[in-house]
């Protein structure tokens, strides 16, 4: 077989391709090994790197492990606490339940706390009782935190399974032996008209468990609370002071009403919900989430529109509202003008217009009430704006009508330039409607990138009235503003809307009407030196008094440690009205969790002390000064019934002994 190819090439070639086969050519060098050379010595810094860069990597996997696995664990706990019950589930369909637009919208809860009394209702035939029954909106727009309470025996139209018609008239609390929590729903709904975007029912177990896992919750008991046990009423057994309360303290304290009334209890749940959102964003840590977590699933029920869990991002935008709540931003509501009434007065009654007056305060808290107020007790003049506020004129506006009623946008439209905003229109060819024509409520969208829109359209939310949310201009709105020339709001009427538009000056919360301190002069030498404390900070003496009151002959002076290594002298004066407390607290526990978050700072120029305020809904509730290595503070009364101008004469006359 021939092997060469054509032209010569290959074995068989010669050197000069004359086609004479040769061997290959010698090698030209013997047989050598090659070594791969090693690597260069690295020095330490090198090392080092390689070494921190390994540890990086290892914490960036554990980390993203963990936080994984607690997204997962959270999705898993939001899961527990949404709605399973059957009346839960049913409650989710109700029209009451009104959706959340987005995380940055205002949200409304309804809480109703309830005994179960597990083994004892069976027993005595009776149906479970809510006990609480409370409205909570939080509005990250203006990051405020609104609490309405309603006691139990008011008298109010109660509605049942949706129905528009009441079925009958009677306490408040008769809704939920009734109807459960969709009949409560109902009733606050028809008796507000505010849309509710929640419904949380926790049982009395386990509000306990929470405080428990919290490891208490501190909060000033504002005199001695006493019933033994077997005595035919809930036992309690509490002692004068600001201290820490255990869950069955803190339960019994919330619940009793025994010598003052339903509105006392109020009050005191608003302020344990104050004293737990503080203990919430000072004790809360990823330690103790497991154990919280396992407290509230089985005693909580969190029910939203259409059923399901709540999703993480509304969690994450409303507890972070509460737990960086600025001061002077938590407003406590109670309806005004409560009557008694019914068989032997034993029910309460509001006027329509007096509950009207709660819910515009409820839906509209004015941040700079607190402030004015506490100007206006220490007669402090006050400064003009540095910018110049926005007059009606200076509002442009687009509205839409997010419902199906006819010629809405139209009208509200006028109201609002009759009123003297400055309103616009969308070309002829375009409706004005909204993308939805299922809104409730009214909202007031401003334009992020205009200067003041977000001022605009607050002042704009309370001139439309009580059910009016302000929130960021949404991607499906935007088209309409620029269609519209960009005005700096846009509105969109929702179903509740009154068809009123106020003058916005109105809308402004006016603090207490300025008054004399109504005191009287006083030595108390007598009754705490025969009392013996011994503290480790100088007594200061209270010389002056609310008028017509005394101390109480239960435990006037207490002194006891509220916390290790510190010392705390408490006070306690009743009014004249009887069952009526106040208190002067004296102590060296000066990092106590209620000092921390004044709404003012203010030097007394009649004794010049530094008072820290804090102000609530215009009202100030504890006034407090530093004096050597102690602090000395006044407590209001549970509804903060002491005018602010008596607070302040009440500090003022605190003294030492020789005085």
């Amino acid at each position: 077989m021939r092997t060469t190819t054509k032209r010569g090439l290959g074995r068989a070639a010669t050197l000069n391709g004359n086609g004479r086969a040769v061997l290959p050519p010698a090698a030209l060098a013997p047989m050598r090994r090659y070594r791969q050379p090693p690597p260069p010595r690295r020095s330490r810094t090198r090392v080092a790197a390689a070494i921190f860069g390994w540890i990086v990597l290892a914490l960036v996997v554990v980390a993203s492990g963990l936080a994984g696995g607690l997204y997962l664990y959270g999705h898993e706990t939001l899961g527990a606490l949404a709605a399973h019950t059957a009346g839960a589930k049913a409650t989710a369909k109700d029209k009451s339940v009104k959706p959340v637009a987005d995380p940055t919208s205002p949200a409304t809860a309804l809480v109703i706390g309830y005994d179960t009394r597990q083994g004892v209702d069976k027993a005595l035939g009776q149906a479970t009782r809510s006990d609480t029954l409370m409205l909570i909106r939080a509005d990250p727009s203006n990051k405020t935190l609104s609490l309405m309470s309603f006691p139990r025996d008011l008298t109010v139209g109660v509605y049942c399974n949706g129905s528009d018609v009441p079925r009958y008239h009677d306490r408040i609390n008769t809704a939920w032996t009734t109807c459960g929590e969709q009949g409560t729903l109902d009733t606050i709904a028809h008796l507000t008209s505010i849309p509710i975007n929640y419904v949380i029912t926790v049982d009395f177990h386990g509000f306990k468990l929470l405080v428990n896992k919290l490891h208490g919750v501190y909060m000033d008991v504002d005199h001695r609370y006493y019933i033994p046990p077997n005595s035919g009423t809930s036992a309690i057994n509490l002692e004068p002071g600001y201290q820490k309360l255990d869950g069955g303290e803190a339960l019994s304290f919330v619940r009793f009403r025994h010598t003052d009334s339903d509105l006392y209890r109020n009050a005191r749940q608003q302020l344990f919900l104050d004293a737990l959102k503080d203990r919430l964003a000072s004790g809360f840590s990823l330690t103790s989430l497991p154990g919280l977590v396992g407290a509230v699933k089985h005693n909580v029920e969190v029910v939203q529109a259409g059923g399901g869990s709540v999703p993480v991002s509304e969690i994450q935008s409303y507890l972070g509202l509460a737990y960086h709540l600025p001061p002077g931003h938590l407003f406590r509501v109670t309806i005004p003008n409560l009557t008694e009434c019914g068989f032997e007065n034993a029910e309460e009654c509001a006027a329509p217009e007096d509950i009207a007056s709660a819910v515009k305060t409820f839906m509209n808290p004015d941040v700079t009430v607190s402030k004015r107020a506490n100007d206006q007790a220490l007669g402090i003049k006050v400064k003009p704006p540095a910018t110049k506020a926005l007059k009606p004129a200076d509002i442009s506006s687009l509205v839409l009508n997010g419902t199906t009623i006819g010629g809405l946008a139209r009208d509200t439209s006028y109201k609002l330039a009759v009123a003297g905003f400055h309103t616009v229109h969308l070309p002829a060819t375009v409706r004005a409607d909204a993308p939805r024509a299922d809104y409730y409520s009214t909202y007031v969208y401003y334009d992020t990138v205009q200067p003041q829109a977000k001022a605009a359209a607050q002042t704009l939310a309370q001139a439309l009235g009580a059910h009016v949310s302000v929130a960021q201009l949404t991607p499906e709105l935007a088209p309409y503003a620029q269609q519209a020339g960009n005005p700096l709001t846009v509105v969109v009427v929702g179903a509740s809307f009154g068809g009123t538009v106020a003058n916005p000056a109105d809308s402004t919360q006016a603090p207490p009407p300025k008054q004399p301190a109504q005191v009287q002069t006083f030595d108390a030498r007598p009754t705490i030196d025969a009392a013996n404390v011994h503290v480790p900070f100088p007594v200061l003496y209270p010389t002056a008094i609310a008028s017509g009151s005394q101390f109480t002959s239960m435990d006037p002076v207490r002194a006891f440690k509220p916390v290790a290594h510190r010392k705390e002298l408490a006070l306690t004066f009743v009014t004249g009205a009887q069952n009526v407390y106040y208190q002067v607290i004296e102590t060296n526990w000066t990092e106590a969790p209620a000092l921390r978050s004044p709404t003012g700072k203010y030097l007394d120029k009649k004794t010049g002390r530094h008072f820290d305020l804090f102000t609530t809904s215009g009202n100030i509730h504890l006034i407090a000064f530093r004096r050597g290595g102690a602090t000395y503070w006044v407590y209001n009364t549970l509804r903060d019934e002491l005018s602010n101008e008596t607070m302040l004469a009440i500090a003022r006359g605190l003294q030492p002994r020789s005085q």
